[in-house]
């Protein structure tokens, strides 16, 4: 038996262990090499961050091309997105080459204090002492010092909608005054917030408005995830039934991570030949193992905003909160309770409002608590 399970569901391995995104990936990397700044829209664990390492995968091959990637969801302040800009940066080149020559330098320079994470031994940088002026110079001598390399620079920066949380209220403004004036640095923007994201994007009134070529990520389809499964199964000598793949695609809504979770499952158990009561068995497993913490997520929402979950869950796609049927089979009350509850979900981010198809409607977030609630 194979003991390395071919179904990702944390970083990014190779293009044999990625799913499709073949029409994604030439976009992405056509707009990169055509020197297109783009925003990269998508729901939560749909993919964003195994698609950008997948194409920075491809880029790497050449030499005159440097991919930087950056999360910044952590951050909470100006001063904290310095430190994981240079952290990215320092991370990103060989230190034996001549730009990593040339960025040790210069990072050191601004006397950052290293630490080194116990478990996966990569540095971090923390630049301290700093006033609010020097961050805004570290910020555009970090990003002028990489541009003038004479290499092109893929900046990728996740969680992006994250600084519209920091305290200083120019960031925006600060870095597309930066973008504007490199010129042989690209950036993407990703953000699994999509509200938030189009507030920096779409608004007029906003400095990143109309800066960015948009690119969203979509389902998976289902045909090719289903072959997906089969191929990653019986690559390893294993067999799968169809009504099994069409169990797993249809029970996991075909969002990439429970769908690559559910299949990741399955793998382990170590089973030559996956049948649909196989496949049964695991789902009702996977609900059993979360329990817990899906009732602690009940613990945190009002009783009115745990209803208003329930019914959205058992609609599974809802196109009309404030309808008199729904509102009276869940029991919420009137139009307006449902619209506050409704807003608080969204901002807690526990379910989402698909607004890029042709009926919009909201839907649970986490699929696995989505299937639980139901059950229920």
């Amino acid at each position: 038996m194979n003991k390395f399970n071919p179904f990702i569901i944390s970083g990014y391995k190779n293009a044999t262990y990625f799913c499709d995104r073949e029409k994604e990936t030439k976009l992405l990397t056509r707009y990169i090499k055509n020197q297109a700044n783009v925003s990269l829209f998508a729901f939560r664990r749909l993919g964003k961050t195994g698609l950008i390492k997948h194409v920075f995968a491809s880029l790497k091959k050449d030499k005159n091309i440097i991919c930087i990637y950056v999360d910044i969801l952590g951050t909470t302040d100006k001063a904290s997105f310095v430190n994981q800009l240079a952290t990215a940066i320092y991370n990103a080149f060989p230190r034996n080459d001549s730009i990593g020559k040339k960025i040790m330098k210069a990072i050191q320079s601004l006397r950052p204090v290293i630490q080194f994470d116990e478990l996966t031994g990569q540095p971090s940088l923390t630049i301290t002492n700093i006033s609010q002026q020097q961050k805004e110079k570290t910020i555009a001598s970090l990003f002028h010092f990489l541009d003038d390399q004479n290499v092109k620079v893929v900046f990728a920066i996740d969680e992006f909608q994250q600084i519209l949380e920091y305290p200083e209220k120019n960031t925006e403004a600060l870095l597309r005054s930066q973008m504007q004036q490199l010129k042989n640095t690209i950036f993407i923007f990703c953000g699994s917030n999509q509200k938030m994201m189009h507030d920096i994007f779409n608004s007029a009134k906003r400095p990143f408005y109309a800066s960015c070529t948009p690119l969203y990520l979509d389902y998976i389809d289902k045909k090719e995830y289903k072959n997906f499964i089969r191929k990653m199964f019986k690559k390893n000598k294993r067999t799968i039934d169809e009504e099994a793949l069409e169990f797993i695609c249809d029970w996991t809504f075909l969002h990439t991570f429970y769908t690559q979770y559910f299949s990741n499952t399955l793998y382990a158990k170590n089973i030559l030949h996956i049948t649909l009561d196989v496949a049964y068995k695991s789902a009702s497993e996977i609900l059993e193992i979360n329990e817990n913490t899906f009732y602690q997520y009940r613990n945190l929402l009002t009783h009115t905003q745990w209803k208003l979950l329930k019914g959205v869950a058992i609609n599974e796609r809802l196109f009309q909160p404030n309808a008199k049927k729904f509102i009276a089979e869940n029991d919420l009350g009137s139009p307006s309770v449902v619209s506050r509850a409704l807003e608080s979900l969204l901002t807690k981010e526990m379910i989402f409002y698909n607004n890029s198809v042709e009926k919009p409607y909201y839907e649970v977030y986490n699929k696995f608590l989505m299937r639980w609630l139901q059950s229920k």
